[in-house]
């Protein structure tokens, strides 16, 4: 409590004095949050402890992010668990009440990184999941995949509407998505 504290007074003073901010500090104060950004990495909450996912999930093998919190875990069910538990009521609609679902292999099988925030480009290296999706889950909101970050062309020329789903992806596409947008 005392850390939380001391990180509001200098950010409070920072700010009344029209100082900049250390990013140690804005880090310090965002993983609080439970997700921080080092740049463009995901930092995310597993277990009690924080990973970057972009260099390594360790033993986390679902993970799931509304764009301002990110928890991972062992299993794909235990994620379920936690989503089910979750009540996703948006008063901008900045997110999609169900999930899209990037596998790492197909049929829907190994990490699997589930995302729910809209209009907003989600680059997957951030996520440590670029160029890995094998498989695909589309929740309540259409999606559009591509082949480069920043939503750089190609688009993914699979199906990916609403309540879609694809158990490979298409000829040429496996292991090439690295930006997604979701509607």
């Amino acid at each position: 409590m005392k850390l939380i504290l001391k990180q509001f007074a200098l950010v409070f003073i920072a700010v009344f004095l029209n100082l900049a901010i250390s990013p140690t500090l804005l880090s310090a104060q965002s993983a609080i949050n439970k997700e921080s950004r080092i740049g463009n990495a995901v930092v995310a909450h597993f277990e009690g402890s924080l990973i970057d996912l972009s260099k390594n999930w360790g033993e986390a093998r679902a993970c799931w992010s509304d764009g301002r919190t990110t928890e991972c875990f062992r299993t794909e069910s235990q994620l379920d668990d936690f989503v089910s538990g979750k009540v996703l009521v948006s008063v901008t609609t900045s997110t999609c009440p169900t999930a899209v679902k990037l596998y790492s292999n197909t049929s829907y099988g190994g990490s699997v990184l589930s995302l729910v925030l809209r209009a907003t480009t989600i680059n997957l290296n951030a996520y440590g999941f670029d160029n890995l999706t094998s498989s695909y889950v589309i929740g309540a909101c259409d999606a559009r995949f591509y082949d480069f970050t920043d939503l750089g062309t190609p688009t993914y020329p699979g199906s990916t509407t609403a309540n879609s789903s694809a158990s490979s992806m298409s000829t040429g596409w496996d292991n090439r998505v690295s930006s997604i947008y979701i509607n």
